[in-house]
């Protein structure tokens, strides 16, 4: 499967394949790159990715509204209008206030498992792992690796392990190094440096676990879910 760098205006990072990038929502406006391209191109450009862009709506324009000439009132008629308005105004919010309060109240610990479970069961689609662009040394060798994790949730993730193994020319793999991060917060990044290579021309990022206290979330790679588990990641 063809893969792709992005560029974000300051680094790049990828390889990503096109099932990634959708993930990640890219636009047509996106700066792409691949082994095959002289340069970098925009995602619209390349028909191949056409199909899993991320479209924004056009913003809505406002509707102009007739002026009109308001009739003249006595500072009495005003002064009543004004205080009849402030008392529906109060009483309104009084009612949408209780009515929230009654919908919050009303949310079961089922229903809100069953968010978690949502996410659970997408956490590696929506936690991403990432490179800077490290150096290659010409005869084999990896050095000035980042890795920047990235938490897509609205959750502190408590921990995550990453196996980071470095590819040879031959596409075998020459070592594995593990980084491990501590609380990511909610939709920010970390990232750690990863440990340099005399040998390898690349590398491959691999989530092996992911833990999160306030999802109940205990995902393992090396583990197989039992065929037909709805939630096989919560946590026993």
């Amino acid at each position: 499967m063809k893969e792709y760098y992005l560029h974000n205006g300051e680094e790049n990072s990828g390889p990503f394949n096109s099932k990634e990038l959708k993930d990640l929502k890219i636009t047509k406006d996106t700066p792409v790159w691949s082994n095959d391209m002289e340069d970098w191109k925009k995602a619209g450009e390349i028909d191949e990715l056409k199909s899993i862009l991320s479209n924004n709506p056009p913003p809505l324009k406002k509707l102009q509204k007739n002026e009109y000439q308001k009739p003249k009132k006595s500072n009495f008629f005003k002064y009543l209008i004004l205080a009849v308005s402030i008392i529906a105004f109060l009483a309104i919010g009084s009612n949408i206030i209780s009515e929230n309060t009654i919908n919050q109240d009303n949310i079961t610990p089922e229903e809100d498992d069953s968010v978690n479970m949502h996410i659970r069961n997408n956490i590696t689609s929506l936690i991403q792992v990432n490179t800077n662009q490290y150096s290659v040394d010409a005869f084999g060798g990896i050095s000035n690796l980042d890795v920047i994790v990235t938490n897509n949730t609205d959750f502190t993730i408590d921990e995550i392990t990453v196996a980071i193994a470095y590819i040879k020319k031959n596409d075998g793999i020459f070592k594995t190094e593990y980084l491990t991060f501590n609380n990511i917060p909610p939709n920010q990044n970390k990232s750690l440096s990863a440990p340099d290579s005399n040998r390898g021309l690349s590398v491959k990022l691999t989530k092996q676990t992911i833990t999160a206290s306030e999802l109940n979330l205990c995902y393992n790679n090396s583990f197989t879910p039992a065929v037909g588990d709805p939630d096989p990641y919560k946590c026993n």
